[in-house]
């Protein structure tokens, strides 16, 4: 019996790097058999500020993915965030030239290719070009146009950007730990493809992952990618000022964060109390747990009226039939789902990683979406390949470029 393909997924948060190593049992389900993580001092706000100790956290964090898996790894896919990514939409517009006016594959790659022929800055690379409908003369809203008739087909596509200084400094940090990057992925579009269904996407739905260092945003309407955003800011934001105003260190902060955070003051009992550990000689103190939440609430707020501006600003808010689904580590946060429906004015849900079996425990939480969506993002690509190879009868390498990007675009 063929072996099923094991892919891994490295997830270069702000936080912590996080490994997942999962076996493809099927297209709907993935056995994870091995994670990592690792502390990310070397990640600021979604982009490496530092190569040495951002491979030394992938290093460790493989060491122990690898450890629980029983196997070495040396292929990678690995998300892309930071204020260096942008998205934008564009269109393409192309004559239908053979003798019976059908949409072929090759129609599909030049009208794609006329739209993504905008003018990029020198310094961005393009990372993603992801359908959102085609027309055919007349008709719109069309998801698969080959093999339909018409002299003229045009596309709607959201085109990815990434500067090049913060791809190349990803491309430095993996290589130094001795592996390979299969491919890049946005990690707002991973994040997606943990937690959406085809039916939320058709439905209209924003995925908004809140990191610690900030927050990705996707945006699904009719099916395809419209709008796609980042917000500098995150969880660590909050442990700033939870440090800043309760006078001890991050760490300390972070842990009464997790432990005794809300984001409604009004939900909260006035009375409790928390305990704020000694630290540097200081005795340790009792303060009500209302002080801590008053410091959390505004922040919060502030994030996620940053998050409402960039779906307002997308234009597409008003079709969000779905409503948004938050994931991320910071959406573990308690209220924060209430919050936002407060802040956005539509329905909201927190989604954690689904289709999963093997060693779930660890990553069945919303902030293993990313990495759990890398998987399953590259999955099709191997779905893919491995009906290229079965089938034999694609030897022209344009049309295996042309069949591999409309596998995850269409």
């Amino acid at each position: 019996m063929e072996e099923a393909p094991i892919v891994t997924a490295l997830d270069l948060g702000s936080s912590l790097v996080k490994v997942v190593i999962g076996r493809l049992i099927n297209e709907y389900e993935i056995e994870i058999i091995g994670t990592g993580s690792y502390p990310s001092s070397g990640i600021k706000n979604g982009s490496i500020v530092n190569i040495e100790t951002t491979t030394k956290s992938i290093v460790e964090a493989f060491g122990d993915a690898e450890l629980m898996a029983g196997q070495e790894i040396g292929a990678v896919v690995v998300n892309v965030s930071g204020k260096s990514v942008h998205g934008f939409n564009e269109k393409g517009i192309i004559a239908v030239t053979n003798r019976e006016r059908i949409v072929t594959e090759m129609d599909i790659m030049r009208v794609v290719e006329a739209a993504q022929s905008v003018h990029v800055p020198n310094d961005q690379q393009v990372i993603h070009v992801l359908t959102k409908e085609f027309k055919v003369d007349d008709q719109v809203n069309i998801k698969d146009p080959i093999g339909m008739t018409g002299v003229r087909l045009e596309a709607e596509v959201h085109i990815v950007s990434c500067g090049s200084t913060a791809l190349n400094n990803i491309d430095r940090c993996v290589e130094q730990s001795g592996l390979m990057q299969l491919d890049r992925v946005l990690s707002s579009l991973a994040s997606s493809e943990a937690v959406l269904t085809s039916g939320e996407k058709d439905l209209g739905t924003a995925v908004v992952d809140i990191g610690s260092g900030i927050c990705d945003i996707i945006v699904y309407v009719d099916g395809g990618i419209a709008f796609s955003s980042v917000v500098p800011f995150g969880g660590f934001h909050i442990t700033s000022d939870l440090s800043i105003g309760l006078k001890t260190t991050i760490e300390t902060a972070e842990i009464l964060k997790k432990r005794y955070g809300h984001t409604r003051v009004d939900q909260i009992d006035p009375t409790e109390k928390i305990e704020i550990p000694a630290i540097s000689g200081r005795n340790a103190r009792s303060v009500f747990r209302q002080e801590l939440v008053e410091i959390m609430e505004p922040r919060v707020r502030e994030i996620l009226e940053m998050i409402d501006h960039e779906l307002i600003r997308s234009g597409y808010k008003s079709a969000l039939a779905g409503g948004v689904i938050l994931t991320g580590g910071t959406s573990l946060l308690y209220g924060i789902d209430t919050l936002a429906e407060e802040v956005f004015r539509l329905s909201v849900g927190r989604a954690k990683p689904a289709g999963l079996s093997g060693l779930v425990d660890k990553i069945s939480s919303p902030e293993y979406a990313t990495a759990v969506g890398l998987i399953k993002y590259a999955s099709k690509l191997q779905n893919l390949e491995q009906r290229n190879i079965r089938s034999g009868s694609e030897q022209d390498s344009w049309v295996k470029k042309v069949r591999r990007w409309m596998e995850n675009n269409l």
